[in-house]
């Protein structure tokens, strides 16, 4: 199954080698300067739903890698650093505790790589898909976070609010949520014609408000027979803004 590799780097030219060998072992990859301008000026950048694996090049100081650590973190990706050499275990153990999931060395054999990339698929988290939608979100940068999150919750009803936080809990425990237990949790008569019919009407506006606030694509997903589902892409930008606040609000309080 292809998994597909972002190189962010200041000079294409010189990855030309790490991209033949990622190619070789089946990955779909692409090595950008452009994204990673993208990435240090807006924080942001939908293409990244696409991608299981970010490559930060030795062409970053550490500086840039801190920064763009903290602008991914919350997307579930394998965050690789090329590098000449190892860190010390002091270092390693505070670049992992900021993100970075491990090191690549840039004079490594096809060999040598092709059991390391093996090692961290096997450490890949259950249930990371192999191929992904793009899914278009607002671009903002990380300090807007927590503004667009309170803006996309007030433009929401009670009712609303109440059937958007049922999808949220339930994804990482069921996924799915019935409409049976939907009603359930909305009104006391439960499942009945009249709000089985009321609840259809609230999953579209919900889709309506997430569209007016700048999210297009595929937010929840409808299963026939089964309930419903938060999209994989929109559930991790919820978790990202989530987190993102989180992380802004704990260094604001700490510096």
């Amino acid at each position: 199954m292809m998994q597909h590799a972002l190189v962010l780097t200041k000079n294409t030219l010189s990855e030309e080698e790490i991209i033949k060998k990622l190619q070789q072992l089946n990955f779909e990859t692409l090595c950008s300067a452009d994204l990673l301008d993208i990435l240090q000026q807006t924080g942001t950048a939908s293409v990244l739903s696409y991608f299981q694996w970010v490559i930060l090049s030795e062409s970053l100081c550490d500086e840039e890698v801190e920064q763009l650590l903290f602008q991914l973190y919350g997307h579930t990706l394998v965050i690789l650093r090329l590098t000449e050499s190892y860190p010390s275990e002091e270092e390693e153990a505070r670049w992992q505790n900021l993100g970075l999931t491990d090191w690549l060395l840039k004079t490594s054999d096809f060999s040598s790589m092709r059991e390391k990339i093996n090692v961290l698929q096997k450490q890949l988290p259950k249930g990371m898909p192999a191929e992904r939608q793009i899914l278009n979100f607002p671009i903002s940068n990380n300090a807007d976070t927590s503004n667009e999150q309170e803006a996309l919750m007030k433009c929401l009803s009670k009712t609303e609010k109440k059937v958007f936080e049922n999808l949220v809990e339930a994804y990482p425990r069921t996924d799915i949520l019935s409409r049976k237990e939907l009603c359930e949790s909305l009104w006391r008569s439960g499942e009945t014609a009249s709000n089985m019919s009321q609840l259809s009407c609230l999953i579209n506006k919900l889709k309506r408000k997430f569209e007016q606030q700048g999210i297009t694509g595929e937010t929840i997903t409808t299963l026939w027979g089964r309930g419903y589902k938060l999209s994989d892409e929109f559930y991790e930008y919820w978790m990202q803004c989530t987190q993102q606040a989180e992380r802004i609000a704990y260094y604001s309080a700490t510096n």
